[in-house]
C-alpha cells in the first residue's frame, strides 16, 4: 500500500529534525509507526549527559519497545595521537589508569603517599606510557566521519541462548518445582544451573523458568532477519551510545568517582545504578562491562560495549573495567567463535528506514 503522503527523507536527518515543531515531529514519528506496523506508545524528551532527543517509543507485534533514532552526520572513534594522558584524564583517572602498572602493590602493603610517589614515576615512566598508548591505539576504533542513516531501534537489549519455559510446562514438571520448593525454603529467589536452566521469582512472587539453548551467531541472525530486524553495525552502535562524542566516554573522558556503577563492591551499591538508564535516544545501553552486544559488519560479527568482564575480572580497577563501555572501545584480542556466549552475550534488533522506503 502506498502511502499518501510520503516522508520526506531529509527530515528524518539531524539537524534538520531538530529543527522541526514539536507537531511536525510528532506527525513524521506518527507516520513511522503506521509505516512499520507499530503500536505509538508515547512521546518523549529523552536528556543525558547534557544531549537530548525528542523522539516516541513504539512497540512492535512481537512486544518488543523500540525508539526512533534521527541519522546524522557524525564524527566517530577516538584517536589518542598526539594527546598526552595529562590533557586527557583528571588527576583521579591519572592514578587509576597508572595503578595497574605499580609493582608489588597486591603482595605489600603501601602508604598512601608511596602509592602517589609510584603512580607519579610510572606517569613519566617512557616504556609504561608506550604501552598504555599501544593499547588505546589497537582498542579504540580510529576517528572519521560517517553517514548514520535514520532507525527504529530496540529499547533494552535482549539476552541469547535462553528460551522461556511455558508457565503450564513449569508446573508440570516434578524436578522443576522440587528445586522450586527447595529454593523457597532457603529463601532464595532465583536457581541457576550453568548453561543449563534458570529458575526466578517475579516481582509478584510467581516462577518463571528459561533454558539455555547453544545457538551459533549465524543462527541468530537468520532469526533477526527471519522477524524483519537487523543487528546494527559497529558505527551505528557507536552513534547509539555516544552519539558521536567526542570524548572516551558520552559524559566526558573520565571516570566520575561519585557514579554508581556495577560491580565496583567498595561504592555505595543500592542498585540503582548510574548507567542503567535511558539515553538522550531513549536507549539503555553501555551500563554493565559483563554485557557485550553484537554486531554485525559485512558477513563479520563482532562486540560492542563491553569485554565480558575481563579488565575487571583481572582487578585492574573502575577506569579499565568501565573502558569497555566507550562507545569507541573495540576489543582487538577478542576473537569471536561459532558460537554465542549467553551469559555474555546480547543483541539489539533494529530496523533501517532508508532501506524499507526505497
Amino acid at each position: 500500500m502506498k502511502l499518501m503522503n510520503p516522508i520526506p527523507i531529509k527530515k528524518l536527518y539531524n539537524p534538520q529534525y531538530d529543527l522541526l515543531s514539536t507537531s511536525d515531529r510528532m506527525e513524521l514519528l506518527n507516520k513511522i509507526g503506521k509505516m512499520y506496523n507499530l503500536e505509538l506508545i508515547c512521546f518523549k524528551e529523552f536528556t543525558a549527559f547534557g544531549k537530548s532527543t525528542y523522539t516516541a517509543v513504539y512497540r512492535s507485534h512481537d512486544g518488543i519497545d523500540f525508539v526512533f533514532v534521527p541519522g546524522d552526520t557524525v564524527t566517530l572513534g577516538f584517536d589518542f595521537k598526539n594527546k598526552p594522558f595529562q590533557d586527557i584524564f583528571n588527576d583521579e583517572n591519572l592514578a587509576e589508569l597508572a595503578y595497574p602498572f605499580v609493582e608489588g602493590y597486591e603482595e605489600e602493603i603501601f602508604s598512601e603517599d608511596d602509592v602517589q610517589t609510584k603512580i607519579s614515576e610510572i606517569l613519566e615512566d617512557e616504556e609504561v606510557l608506550s604501552n598504555i598508548e599501544t593499547y588505546f591505539k589497537y582498542n579504540f576504533t580510529q576517528e572519521d566521519e560517517f553517514v548514520i542513516h535514520p532507525l527504529l531501534v530496540q529499547k533494552e537489549y535482549s539476552e541469547t541462548c535462553w528460551i522461556p519455559i511455558s508457565d503450564e510446562t513449569l508446573r508440570q514438571n516434578k524436578e522443576w518445582q522440587q528445586m522450586i520448593e527447595k529454593a523457597e525454603s532457603e529463601g532464595l529467589s532465583e536457581i541457576m544451573i550453568h548453561n543449563t536452566i534458570c529458575l526466578y521469582k517475579t516481582d509478584d512472587s510467581n516462577w518463571c523458568g528459561k533454558l539455555y539453548e547453544e545457538t551459533t551467531f549465524k543462527k541468530l541472525l537468520q532469526d533477526i532477519k527471519d522477524n524483519r530486524y537487523s543487528l546494527p553495525t559497529q558505527r551505528e552502535w557507536e552513534y547509539l551510545a555516544g552519539k558521536g562524542c567526542r570524548t572516551i566516554f558520552p559524559w566526558g573522558n573520565n571516570i566520575d568517582f561519585s557514579m554508581n556503577l556495577k560491580h565496583m563492591e567498595w561504592m555505595d551499591n543500592d542498585g540503582d545504578y548510574t548507567l542503567e538508564k535511558e539515553n538522550f535516544f531513549g536507549l539503555v545501553i553501555g551500563d554493565d562491562p559483563y554485557c557485550r552486544e553484537i554486531v554485525y559488519d559485512n558477513d563479520v560479527f563482532s562486540y560492542k560495549g563491553g569485554d565480558g568482564g575481563r579488565n575487571i575480572c583481572g582487578g585492574l580497577g573502575v577506569l579499565w573495567g568501565y573502558l569497555p563501555v566507550s562507545p569507541y572501545f573495540q576489543d582487538s584480542e577478542m576473537v569471536i567463535g561459532n558460537n554465542i556466549n549467553g551469559g555474555y552475550d546480547f543483541f539489539r534488533r533494529v530496523i533501517r528506514i532508508n532501506d524499507n522506503m526505497k
